[in-house]
């Protein structure tokens, strides 16, 4: 006899967050490569010169912290 454990299914809310998870990652990665070039980046008192590929995942995972940091504050 065999007997198979019930699968839990999984709910649509959490499948089209995870699509849309992955969709907003692969468009950061493909603008990403499109952007490759060095850029000069002032801040309020100096500059730096640096790749654009840097200050776009600084600003996302910026972004993203941010975003983590206010779900967490309306719980």
């Amino acid at each position: 006899m065999s007997t198979k454990a019930p699968t839990p299914k999984r709910d649509t809310k959490h499948v089209v967050r995870l699509v849309v998870i992955a969709a907003a990652a692969v468009l950061l990665i493909w603008f990403v490569i499109g952007n490759a070039h060095t850029v000069n980046v002032e801040f309020w008192v100096t500059s730096a010169q640096t790749s654009l590929i840097a200050v776009i995942l600084i600003s996302a995972a910026l972004g993203a912290l941010l975003s983590l940091l206010m779900v967490r504050r309306k719980r």
